[in-house]
């Protein structure tokens, strides 16, 4: 099934790579065709689509990420709780990690001692404890300046970067560029692709995406969720 995956991928290296990255993490190929490619994680409930094609456990599916505007409204008018966040796709291209000064701070692991200030800070509905817990247990980092921790970022379950909080009196220090870099360079040598999907009018995420050298995708992806 690589194969096939493979094969949808080399359409847009660039643009698609995340699906074979979603796929290595331990998705499993639920249709491959010419109109389309659809993974599914059975252990997160999350479905990546690329293309047209439409798939019934995509209705199954706590969460679903299409490229296609219809396929994401068939999808999301199954249920009227369901809500499409539109969002593009910044993916780091190059081999060697991008440089960030610390700004004094020091970068390290968070443990699950810090499961609570991440809770405390971390501002999205996200924010549950079982959810953390898992984040935490896959690596996420923390930067400390004068022993207190200021600010993290990690990797959400289906494998984007995010996961992004500095607290409001440590920023402008350039935390969060120091915190995303140190995390593309551990995707890199964990062998996963670098990439973040930003939501349409996060201007300040774009502008961090851009200054650290992501190439952003010209297509719109939308969860559904």
């Amino acid at each position: 099934m690589e194969q096939a995956v493979l094969n949808w991928v080399s359409r847009d290296p660039a643009g698609y790579g995340y699906l074979l990255d979603f796929f290595r993490r331990g998705a499993r190929v639920c249709y491959t065709g010419e109109d389309g490619l659809i993974l599914k994680s059975d252990e997160t409930g999350i479905c990546y689509a690329g293309g047209t094609a439409f798939s019934p456990e995509m209705e199954d599916s706590r969460l679903v990420l299409v490229e296609d505007e219809a396929l994401a409204k068939r999808l999301a008018a199954k249920d009227p709780k369901l809500e499409i966040m539109e969002c593009t796709q910044a993916v780091y291209l190059k081999k060697t990690p991008p440089q960030a000064d610390h700004s004094g701070a020091v970068l390290r692991l968070l443990t699950l001692e810090d499961l609570d200030f991440v809770l405390e800070n971390y501002h999205h509905p996200g924010a549950i404890e079982s959810h953390i817990r898992g984040r935490i247990g896959e690596g996420m980092l923390g930067a400390a300046i004068d022993g207190q921790l200021a600010g993290f970022i990690g990797i959400h379950e289906e494998g984007s970067m995010g996961l992004l909080e500095v607290l409001p009196r440590f920023r402008r220090r350039g935390l969060a560029e120091a915190l995303e870099a140190a995390l593309i360079r551990r995707q890199l040598e964990r062998g996963f692709l670098p990439y973040a999907h930003v939501r349409i009018g996060n201007t300040a995420s774009e502008a961090l995406q851009k200054k650290l050298g992501l190439t952003f995708d010209s297509r719109i992806l939308r969860w559904i969720g």
